[in-house]
């Protein structure tokens, strides 16, 4: 049957207009707008794109017909770096802020720092245990955390090894994406947390547990725990929770000593920082709500964090300035009064049947060379720079004139021929340690003339008052006496009290002071003793007691603000004693004289070295646990 082609049109045509009422129908086409000029293909010219300079100066490409700005249309390799580009993590403290200023990471915490939240709520009926399991993991998968390189991750994973939360430190390395194994790789600087099939608390993921025979441990993991580490890091839970105040203390101070922290500066700001964050984030979120003694001890927990940030790194700033110029002007001026060897004990020789006649080290080289010289030897002394020439006569004399010895000749310009020729060959210049002395700080002084060392102290002490320079506002009536105020005018004083009072405040980097066997003066022997002895036919109101009474040190008014009232010095302390005193203590002196006697507590001292510096809050833990495996990552 023949189908007209008429009507096959005509019903496609109703079927198009069975649709809305203004839908576009073709053909007929549209006429031609009112004074619009439709060109033809044929006669069509394509104008393309130029570049026009803007009012700033920069360059633009626009549409060369319109001068419409174009966008650019990326290629195949442009975009498939775009997708590599989003798919890599961000790093905290890598953007910037409308002026440009690389934005650190703890200010990008802080912005957004109130509205992180746990990932549940908190249910009464959970355990401690289990609140503060899930307040950690929140806390490190809630936020961008920098790169591994900038050791913020390593002191957390140090924290959660030390409060039970981890059996053993992460190894942060990147490893290579391999077969079946998709979910392993960590990128360099990235931060395993921030995936978003990482597990959240109360989740269980079989993949936590590392495989204890694999090599390389990944990010987020950790190895299987041994068979009782459980229990150990259960019990190092439950300290934390007892007293999370004093576990913070010893976090930042023993631990962190013991295990090496505290000997990169950074780690003096980041510790504090990261805790600080960390225990905002549980009391924000209310994780021992129900606990009112808990919640109490975690707000002086908070306070205590806030106040180490500002307190621990100035423990890096004064290693830096102590001792001083003027303590070091002191010391060479009086020579050493005290070293690690004089806290040995001497006892150690006599038990062995050796006595004080051992031959000197001088006496010992000098026999040596003695013999060498007899067997005609002939002895270039080590302070000599050996030139090519003298060190091809001394290979020669080693190995003959008739061996192979490859001994260029000096070059006509050596600056160290003109060295030799100029008769400067020695190394002396390179050896000398240029140290102030007095003179430097108070000119023509009679310092070494009216004073003199008196005891000397090994001890820790804590800072416990700070002045500025006194200005002269009398006439001393005694030499010794205008020396003192005008050292108190240019320098200022920082009191220093005993940390050890008692038998019971000793601990095991802070021992009861010794007094070294270069003091001079009367000084209670054993202030611990029930009987009091004193050195010298002193009473014991008059004698020194190194632990009860102050001392004063110097130093610059520009160190100041390195110094906080709390912190705690252990070094040699060596009193700068009238002359007087000292040959009173010694010997009788003419009634007569008439002379002002000045105790110890009231002089001033200088610091011939320092050992240890501790914050005030320094404590040391009471449980001794060792997990195994804390080595530090600080510098991968």
């Amino acid at each position: 049957m023949a189908t007209n082609p008429e009507s096959k049109k005509q019903s496609v045509s109703s079927g198009k207009t069975s649709g809305p009422k203004n839908s576009p129908t073709f053909p007929p086409f549209p006429a031609v707008p009112h004074g619009v000029t439709i060109i033809p293909f044929k006669d069509f010219t394509p104008y393309g794109y130029k570049r026009l300079r803007t009012e700033t100066g920069e360059e633009i490409e626009v549409d060369a017909l319109g001068g419409l700005p174009t966008v650019k249309v990326l290629s195949e390799e442009e975009v498939v770096q775009r997708n590599k580009d989003r798919k890599r993590r961000r790093n905290a403290g890598q953007s910037a802020d409308a002026t440009g200023r690389i934005v650190p990471w703890w200010e990008e915490w802080e912005e957004g720092e109130s509205s992180r939240t746990m990932s549940e709520p908190i249910e009464l009926q959970k355990s401690l245990i289990d609140r503060v399991h899930q307040a950690a993991d929140d806390f490190r998968i809630g936020r961008t955390w920098p790169p591994i390189s900038s050791g913020v991750r390593t002191l957390w994973d140090h924290f959660r090894l030390y409060i039970g939360l981890l059996s053993s430190l992460p190894i942060y390395r990147k490893v290579k994406k391999s077969k079946g194994n998709t979910d392993m790789t960590c990128e360099e600087g990235g931060d395993a947390s921030d995936n978003d099939d990482t597990p959240k608390a109360k989740q269980i993921n079989p993949n936590i547990i590392q495989d204890p025979l694999e090599q390389i441990a990944h990010p987020g993991k950790q190895l299987e725990p041994n068979e009782g580490e459980a229990d150990i890091m259960a019990r190092l839970l439950e300290t934390f929770l007892e007293d999370m105040e004093k576990s913070v203390k010893v976090f930042m101070s023993s631990y962190m000593r013991d295990k090496g922290l505290i000997w990169s500066e950074r780690n003096l700001f980041i510790a504090p920082t990261v805790l600080h964050f960390f225990l905002r984030f549980m009391q924000r979120n209310q994780v021992f709500a129900g606990f009112e003694t808990h919640t109490d001890n975690l707000n002086r927990a908070v306070a205590l964090a806030e106040f180490a940030i500002k307190e621990l790194p100035l423990t890096a700033r004064v290693a830096r300035i102590l001792p001083g110029m003027f303590d070091a002007a002191c010391k060479e001026c009086w020579g050493y009064k005290g070293s690690l060897s004089m806290y040995i004990s001497t006892t150690l020789d006599s038990e062995d049947g050796c006595t004080s006649t051992d031959t000197p080290a001088s006496s010992t080289i000098g026999t040596f060379e003695e013999a060498l010289k007899a067997d005609h030897a002939e002895i270039v002394s080590s302070d000599v720079v050996l030139d090519s020439l003298m060190a091809k006569e001394v290979l020669d004399d080693t190995f003959g004139a008739d061996d192979c010895v490859n001994v260029s000749s000096p070059p006509a310009d050596d600056p160290w021929v003109a060295a030799i020729t100029a008769g400067q060959n020695t190394t002396v210049s390179w050896t000398d340690v240029k140290s102030d002395s007095l003179l430097t700080f108070l000119g023509p002084t009679q310092l070494p003339l009216t004073h003199t060392t008196g005891v000397v102290e090994f001890s820790t002490r804590r800072v416990k008052e700070i002045m500025l320079p006194k200005a002269i506002d009398s006439i001393p009536d005694t030499p010794s006496a205008a020396i003192e105020q005008e050292l108190g005018s240019r320098f200022a004083c920082v009191v220093l009290e005993p940390w050890v009072r008692t038998s019971t405040d000793e601990l095991l980097d802070i021992v009861r002071p010794i007094v070294t066997s270069s003091s001079r003066g009367a000084v209670i022997k054993d202030p611990f003793a029930d009987i009091i002895e004193v050195s010298g036919a002193y009473s014991p109101s008059d004698a020194y007691n190194p632990c009860r009474d102050d001392l004063t040190i110097l130093v610059n008014p520009e160190s100041v603000d390195c110094f906080r009232a709390g912190l705690g010095l252990c070094g040699t302390w060596v009193q700068m004693a009238r002359c007087e005193d000292v040959e009173s203590s010694i010997g009788p002196i003419d009634q007569g004289t008439p002379r002002v006697s000045k105790h110890p507590r009231d002089c001033f001292w200088y610091l011939e070295d320092v050992v240890s510096i501790f914050p005030s809050f320094y404590t040391e833990s009471e449980v001794e646990i060792d997990l195994g495996q804390t080595t530090d990552n600080d510098d991968l």
